[in-house]
């Protein structure tokens, strides 16, 4: 397992120093500016909930979906989930995929510290709307939970993996908890792909597209986690 574990990570590292232009999208200074300003907000307004009001000017009509702003400033249906985030959100980012009038980002938020220390891998969209940029797409496509003693794959807090496919029915319609899928050293794989390795979030290509149905999953976390 440790042989092939360090095999997919020389692979990947081939991958993204083969295709440089795909792995990182250029950005001027300025857009790169724009873009970590953005992503400050909207952590700390929403993710943080210290300013709703703030979060609504910068989402995005996709993001807001069908809340009014008093809905949306009562704080009671946010699409976002709260964190406790200790990281700094302004370096926390780099761009997937972008078009003239859209950014793809992803975006590593950390919780805790030790043992408790967690990484949130969100996928968030930009887009410009009347010439400004909004948050239109904002939803967590990973968790890796960092401190020892966590193992696999599933929606338990005990394992050091957690994503969307651990959400899906198993064969007897329940949730695939039973068995975890992705092993310890292939959970820090993943981890090292997510954050090292932009070649593996150009999937995110698809997000415009399906981000309400994707912000479903972000929903749930987010009223398991009170």
């Amino acid at each position: 397992m440790r042989h092939l574990c360090l095999v997919a990570l020389v692979l990947l590292g081939s991958l993204v120093a083969a295709t440089p232009a795909l792995a990182a999208p250029h950005l001027s200074k300025s857009q790169s500016r724009v873009v970590s300003t953005l992503v400050n907000r909207f952590v700390n307004d929403l993710v943080l909930r210290r300013d709703l009001a703030d979060g609504w000017t910068i989402s995005g009509p996709d993001e807001r979906g069908a809340l009014t702003r008093k809905e949306w400033v009562s704080g009671r249906q946010l699409p976002v989930q709260q964190l406790a985030v200790v990281n700094n959100p302004r370096t926390a980012w780099y761009a997937t995929w972008k078009t003239r009038s859209e950014i793809g980002l992803v975006v590593s938020l950390k919780t805790g510290h030790g043992a408790n220390a967690v990484m949130y891998g969100e996928q968030m969209a930009l887009q410009k709307l009347h010439g400004r940029w909004v948050v239109d797409g904002f939803y967590t496509d990973g968790i890796f939970r960092l401190g020892r003693g966590h193992s696999g794959s599933c929606v338990s807090s005990k394992c050091k993996v957690t994503g969307p496919a651990d959400y899906a029915p198993s064969a007897g319609g329940g949730v695939a908890t039973a068995k975890p899928r992705i092993g310890g050293r292939w959970g820090l794989a993943v981890l090292f792909g997510l954050l090292g390795l932009p070649v593996l979030a150009l999937v995110g290509m698809g997000l415009v597209a399906h981000t309400r149905n994707r912000r479903a999953w972000a929903g749930y976390l987010a009223s398991r986690s009170g």
